[in-house]
């Protein structure tokens, strides 16, 4: 982060500040003993970067994304006029921080295409999942908080971030792809990554 306000300040006259908003779902996976488990949330982000120009047509835009992922998943059954439901919610919040040095060209006066790449700093806020199970009306609600203290989930990652800006006039539309760099478990011989695909709307103001 010192690194990125560096780099901020040492910006040359030229820099642009664009608000965005976008989807995002991420896809966590687990390996243990060589076999993969995927959980695979909805991704929804907004947030704001300041790109500034270091030479030519190169580029670095810092910014900051506030990230809401969520999945819910229903069941239910009826066996002899007995029904059984069960519904599971996760939800999970979290703040981007993503440096990403960016290389473009002007098509014309009004349009610009750029490549983008660079690392994204992320740590998680909350994160939950809650289940109600009722058989013939009767149940309860348990919750499970994924960084509580008795938790093996990390909180902070870094992904590599990579992908391709359009730019017309003011308007921006971009997409592209994070792969988390992180083990974000502490469990003995298991392995937890983050990745997944972006896209995105843009207004530079």
């Amino acid at each position: 982060m010192a690194v990125a306000a560096v780099m901020l300040f040492a910006g040359k006259a030229y820099a642009q500040m664009t608000v965005h908003l976008g989807y995002a779902p991420v896809t966590y996976t687990t390996t243990y003993n060589n076999n993969d488990s995927k959980m695979e949330m909805n991704g929804f982000y907004v947030g704001a970067n300041y790109n500034v120009n270091l030479t030519g047509d190169l580029n670095v835009g810092i910014g900051a994304d506030f990230r809401f992922n969520t999945k819910t998943n229903e069941a239910g059954a009826n066996v002899f006029g007995i029904v059984a439901t069960s519904k599971t919610t996760s939800t999970q919040m979290l703040i981007d921080i993503p440096v990403l040095f960016n290389y473009g060209l002007s098509l014309n006066s009004d349009f610009r295409i750029s490549a983008f790449a660079g690392p994204t700093f992320s740590l998680a806020l909350s994160g939950k999942t809650t289940s109600d199970a009722a058989i013939a009306g009767w149940g309860g609600t348990t919750e499970d908080d994924w960084y509580g203290d008795n938790s093996n989930r990390k909180k902070f990652d870094i992904g590599l971030t990579f992908g391709l800006n359009l730019g017309y006039r003011q308007y921006r539309l971009f997409g592209g792809y994070n792969m988390g760099l992180l083990n974000l478990t502490d469990t003995d011989n298991v392995t937890m990554k983050a990745s997944g695909w972006f896209i995105g709307l843009g207004l530079a103001i």
